[in-house]
């Protein structure tokens, strides 16, 4: 500082640039930090949507019979929750058939590739999607694994499959 308690033209370039790279530190980390948080978000989903899937589908098969029976409905403003009900079931259905083709196309993917892309999506079939679900313990004896295998094909049948419900914000941050 100069004798009169101000600081110099250099002091305050200097304090502006060391203030302005901490600021752009900070900022990149916010981003990382919420990438991370988009991508915990989206393996999550596809988790749940995975253990939810049977009931979800139930939720959803009754729908086109209730929309054709609420269709000549004029709703009153109590009624007005069932209206909001109702697009949430048909949000439900729509994201359900999204799943369905995006499952689809996973499995197809995965029954052409190797043993264990194979193995993985026969796993969460057999977990989540199939009428007659299996436990982890009889999902080892079928495959001669132990329950790591099970529980880390699980997770990397999940991410592979938030590849294909997402697109390139499933894999966007890897790290």
């Amino acid at each position: 500082m100069s004798n009169n308690g101000r600081l110099t033209k250099n002091q305050i370039e200097l304090i502006s640039l060391l203030a302005s790279q901490e600021a752009i530190k900070q900022f990149k980390s916010q981003q990382l930090k919420q990438k991370k948080q988009e991508k915990d978000w989206r393996l999550r989903n596809t988790k749940l949507l995975l253990e939810n899937y049977h009931r979800l589908k139930d939720h959803c098969e009754d729908i086109s019979q209730q929309l054709e029976e609420y269709e000549d409905t004029v709703f009153s403003l109590e009624q007005l929750t069932l209206e909001t009900l109702m697009k949430y079931r048909m949000k439900t259905a729509k994201m359900m058939r999204h799943f369905d083709r995006m499952l689809k196309h996973y499995e197809r993917d995965s029954l052409c590739g190797t043993d264990e892309e194979q193995r993985r999506y026969k796993i969460i079939h057999h977990r989540y999607l199939s009428d007659n679900r299996l436990s982890i313990q009889k999902l080892c004896e079928m495959y001669s694994v132990e329950q790591g295998v099970i529980y880390r094909d699980t997770r990397l049948a999940i991410k592979e499959l938030s590849v294909f419900l997402f697109g390139i914000m499933a894999v966007e941050f890897s790290h």
